[in-house]
């Protein structure tokens, strides 16, 4: 009668227990969150071992893709097994061979004098990960709890290591694309070093031919000549605004003829109807005070081609530095491709 009365006690504190191990298990991943592989490994056997009646838990993992091989070893205090932790490892932190992935649980097994029940769970589907294996001298392990204890541990793990892989491989490509930004700052850097070099070249041109007005024929022919031969679109405009110069480059980019643009306003014809408003406003509020953050500048905005496509592009705009009416010269350049491979690296950054 007394142990009918105990063993519905007894149940109850062994049903606690698990449910406080589960939990604790469950846990793990809060702690051992941006760890690495070895760590995760770790904090888990130390748990285990804490938490099963066992002689010996240890791991290792075999993936060859995402993690270095790791062997970690936990011993229990009370374990009686009177051989050297080496052989312990030698002997069941290895590579299971494929006749004993078949069988998770094989019979117990001599070792060091004593009857030993093994109990290994895969890490991963198939065990693709790595192997957590337990013993103990009890023929009755594992037991039920223990076998649940175990099989959540390794699901437990495998999700941290496969997050842990996951962090690795972001880290690597946030690395590469750091390296590709770099480089390309220093391309660009040295673009703009050279365009700067171009323009103030070009200003000093421009001063010569101004002073110098027998060569004012000579001068012209070279000037068509630069903006024939130019591989950006130059576009000139007048103090209304209109285009006074179109060139080669800027025809075969925008899809116009020189001679059905020239006379015609800027906005009208390159400049997308949302960004009109604002470019008229901008234009005359630099006739009337002077003030403008756009001169000089390298900026990127969208223009209008004549089939009515928007392509982004690159723009520069100087003044031309002459007596009478002020007038302008823009640099344009269609940076189409580059904005597509810039896109193209955001969206793997995207998806990894």
């Amino acid at each position: 009668m007394g142990q009918q009365v105990e063993d519905p006690d007894q149940e109850i504190r062994r049903l606690q227990r698990c449910i406080n191990d589960l939990v604790s298990l469950l846990a793990l991943p809060a702690v051992w969150s941006s760890n690495e592989p070895s760590q995760i490994l770790e904090m888990l056997l130390d748990a285990l071992i804490h938490m099963l009646s066992v002689d010996f838990v240890c791991a290792r993992l075999t993936d060859p893709v995402a993690f270095a091989p790791v062997e970690i070893l936990r011993v229990a205090d009370s374990c009686k097994l009177k051989v050297p932790s080496q052989d312990v490892r030698a002997r069941f932190c290895r590579v299971p061979k494929d006749d004993e992935k078949a069988s998770l649980a094989p019979p117990g097994s001599q070792f060091g004098g004593e009857e030993t029940s093994i109990f290994r769970v895969p890490l991963g589907v198939g065990g693709e990960m790595g192997m957590i294996i337990a013993g103990s001298e009890r023929a009755s392990f594992p037991s039920q709890t223990e076998s649940l204890l175990l099989n959540v541990a390794a699901n437990q793990a495998a999700i941290g290591l496969r997050e842990a892989a996951l962090l690795t491989e972001q880290k690597r490509i946030a690395n590469e694309l750091d390296r590709r930004v770099i480089e390309r700052t220093a391309q660009l850097a040295a673009a703009n070093q050279e365009l700067r070099k171009e323009i103030a070249e070009r200003k000093l041109a421009e001063d010569k031919l101004r002073q110098e007005e027998q060569e004012l024929k000579r001068s012209e022919v070279h000037k068509a000549a630069i903006l024939d031969s130019s591989p950006d679109c130059v576009v000139a405009i007048d103090h209304e605004g209109r285009i006074t110069e179109f060139n080669p480059a800027a025809e075969l980019s925008f899809g116009y003829p020189r001679s059905d643009v020239l006379g015609k306003p800027l906005a009208d014809v390159i400049i997308p109807p949302s960004l009109r408003e604002k470019h008229r406003a901008g234009f005359a509020r630099y006739l009337s005070t002077g003030a403008s953050k756009l001169l000089g500048r390298r900026l990127e905005m969208t223009a209008i081609c004549a089939d009515g496509r928007e392509i982004p592009v690159e723009l520069t705009i100087t003044r031309i530095p002459q007596d009478g009416p002020l007038a302008f010269t823009g640099h344009i350049r269609d940076i189409s491709e580059r904005k597509k491979n810039e896109d193209a690296l955001r969206m793997a950054h995207a998806q990894t």
